[in-house]
């Protein structure tokens, strides 16, 4: 990697444990063909990733907390500590492409109207096969991500797209000097689409960029899948009792932070293929309904955070819906 004195952008690694995967993630930014600083933020790891950084990775920063304290947490203070006009994100179980940094800066640079880069996630076991190309979020309160599981062969053009995957995702300093950081009530899961959703709000546009191209082990870093995953697992989605519930929870503020009252067929209708799912095919269900009582107990927050939200961009409140209706 070239000298990342004068970079434009800064890449955030929040990590836990699994310093084999955090070693892989980083020797690929090492190949990068252009300048970037790499700031990897630690909740609080009692493996070997505190010696590795000392010893393997010392030319990066790094950042240790004394405790996990969830991806949204070490993110932001990865953003307290930058002060560079673009940002990375990057999860530590992934391979950027030699060009990905390069990509996703040149897309920024020659497009002012867009804020954030989604980047073409591949799956890291099946190349072959999508693991994202940029979020979506639709009337039914599902966030989902565009081409999953589709042939590398699609998703081959710049166009907009609701949302990114913070596992792998470009921003301008000025969307989180204009929205915030990530919501840290969320914790973990979603948190990306709920900071995609406000971006949109406040007028910034969000773009797909397929050069932009990382691989992701699916499901690597959780720690009831890791094991399953560094042995190579290939399935394309993956479901724990922790996973579950997270994103179930976070599903239900998403909708009531975001959703329109009119949409409460569709709502209703996506909660109820969800339970079904759980129930019968999937597994998970007690995970499911401790996760919806848990995200019902934050209601009220959440429509505060939508009152707030609604009452200071409103006037692009009706945009935002027409997007859920696209996805």
């Amino acid at each position: 990697m070239k000298s990342s004195d004068q970079a434009e952008i800064t890449v955030i690694i929040p990590t836990w444990n699994r310093g084999e995967l955090l070693c892989h993630c980083l020797e690929s930014l090492e190949r990068q063909t252009v300048p970037c600083r790499v700031l990897v933020v630690d909740n609080g790891s009692t493996d070997s990733t505190p010696s590795m950084m000392r010893s393997r990775f010392e030319r990066f920063e790094y950042v240790r907390l004394e405790e996990n304290q969830g991806f949204a947490k070490a993110v932001n203070r990865g953003l307290a500590e930058t002060r560079t006009p673009c940002i990375a994100i990057l999860n530590n179980d992934t391979e950027a492409d030699p060009h990905w940094v390069e990509a996703g800066l040149e897309l920024l640079e020659s497009r002012p109207d867009c804020g954030i880069v989604a980047s073409r996630i591949i799956n890291y076991w099946r190349r072959d096969r999508l693991d994202s190309a940029g979020d979506c979020y639709s009337r039914a309160g599902m966030p989902t991500k565009r081409g999953n599981g589709e042939p590398t062969t699609g998703y081959t053009s710049v166009e907009r797209v609701l949302g990114a995957s913070a596992g792998a995702a470009f921003y301008r300093q000025e969307v989180f000097s204009t929205v915030g950081g990530f919501d840290e009530a969320f914790e973990t899961y979603l948190e990306d689409v709920d900071l995609s959703l406000r971006a949109c709000l406040a007028g910034f546009v969000c773009l797909y960029c397929p050069q932009a191209v990382v691989y992701h082990m699916e499901g690597a870093s959780d720690p009831e899948a890791g094991h399953q995953r560094a042995q190579g697992a290939s399935s394309l989605v993956f479901y724990s009792d922790s996973r579950v519930f997270w994103i179930t929870r976070n599903r239900w503020r998403l909708m009531v932070i975001y959703q329109p009252w009119r949409n409460a067929p569709w709502l209703f209708y996506g909660w109820a293929r969800s339970f079904m799912f759980h129930l019968l095919k999937a597994g998970h269900l007690r995970a499911f309904l401790r996760g919806m009582l848990s995200g019902l107990r934050a209601t009220g927050y959440c429509l505060k955070k939508r009152k707030s939200l609604f009452e200071r961009f409103n006037d692009r409140r009706d945009e935002l819906w027409r997007q859920f209706r696209k996805c």
